[in-house]
């Protein structure tokens, strides 16, 4: 195989697990903030809502692996070519930013969150709030890193 196919191929892949990152996290956001318009209400069907988005964590691993192992294996093609620009130093820094801040802060408030609406039934408990107030702040940066590694591949500057 030629090394310009295998090139495009690894990032067409490579784009691929940064999209189904995003994209899910997008769609998780949307519930997330869905199951709480629903408790604002008082609907008793919001619980079924956070059930909905525990597999999304999975899929977001799979984007990530994607997205490590295809720029790993474009970085082996050309030899580092990037590596040492300043444009791609900075991404690398927010992918693992990115990464980092989903594992740590992410699916730690999750899990919180989860466990608090489980023991609180039908009305929660105070701290469900500030987790909620934690959990909006994660999408907002993860949103904003996603969008700077995106405008940072695209420009490219030095």
């Amino acid at each position: 195989m030629n090394l310009q196919i295998l090139l495009q191929t690894l990032l067409v892949l490579h784009l691929s697990g940064l999209v189904i990152m995003a994209g899910t996290t997008i769609v998780d956001y949307s519930v997330f903030k869905t199951f709480w318009k629903q408790i604002d209400r008082g609907e008793p069907s919001s619980a079924g809502l956070l059930e909905a988005t525990s597999k999304f964590s999975r899929l977001i691993g799979i984007g990530a692996a994607l997205l490590v192992l295809t720029g790993i294996g474009m970085m082996a093609i050309t030899h580092g070519a990037f590596g040492e620009q300043l444009w791609f130093r900075i991404k690398f820094g927010l992918v693992i930013i990115l990464i980092l801040n989903g594992i740590l802060a992410g699916r730690r408030q999750a899990l919180k969150l989860k466990t608090v609406i489980e023991s609180s039934g039908a009305t929660l408990a105070a701290e469900a709030f500030v987790i909620r107030a934690r959990l909006s702040r994660f999408y907002l940066v993860q949103l904003i890193i996603f969008f700077v590694i995106v405008f940072l591949s695209v420009f490219k500057f030095n």
